[in-house]
């Protein structure tokens, strides 16, 4: 190979596929091609965030329709009209998404869980208003089931959200500026 060997304190490709990918990238009729499948993205993305807009509108419009026909009950109304605002929640969580990547932000693991979580916890409210209504015994088994499943799984990703929110904070400076706060003297 005519590569020259990885020096201490020189900047450098970390692998012999970067050094392939940034020459392929620097050629002029690759960059074009770069371009119209960036500026496609971005299209494609543009569309994504419009239709998320009419179907978190469209989720609203029919969470009053229901309101206005009546036929439940007002518990179940209540959890009816929780579920959907939290879908619409989820729905402009992602379109928030969109619009940072849109922004140049990158793609961040925290907005992800958020929807997990506001999902399961939409899924928990479904069970409950399954439950309140009258039915077999084996179905109310498997239903507290599920709910324990559901109830498992938001303390997991209530978890995984408090790991990404750790390992994102900034390092604190230790007194002195010593590297050991244990130290004394």
């Amino acid at each position: 190979m005519n590569n020259p060997p990885d020096t201490p304190g020189t900047p450098g490709p970390s692998s012999l596929a970067d050094t392939a990918a940034h020459g392929v990238a620097q050629r002029p009729e690759n960059r074009r091609l770069l371009g119209m499948l960036a500026a496609a993205e971005h299209a494609i993305l543009y569309l994504v965030s419009f239709a998320l807009l009419a179907l978190g509108v469209g989720i609203l419009a029919l969470m009053i329709l229901t309101i206005f026909q009546g036929g439940t009950s007002g518990a179940e109304m209540i959890i009816i009209i929780i579920e959907e605002l939290l879908l619409v929640l989820i729905v402009l969580e992602i379109f928030v998404m969109v619009q940072t990547h849109l922004g140049g932000g990158r793609l961040q693991l925290e907005p992800f869980i958020i929807v997990g979580i506001i999902g399961v916890i939409r899924h928990i409210l479904s069970v409950v208003v399954r439950l309140t209504i009258p039915g077999y015994p084996a179905e109310s088994r498997q239903q507290l089931m599920e709910l324990v499943v559901y109830a498992g799984s938001v303390f997991l990703l209530i978890a995984a959200l408090a790991l990404a929110r750790w390992s994102q904070r900034e390092p604190v400076p230790s007194a002195g500026g010593r590297g050991d706060p244990g130290s004394s003297g």
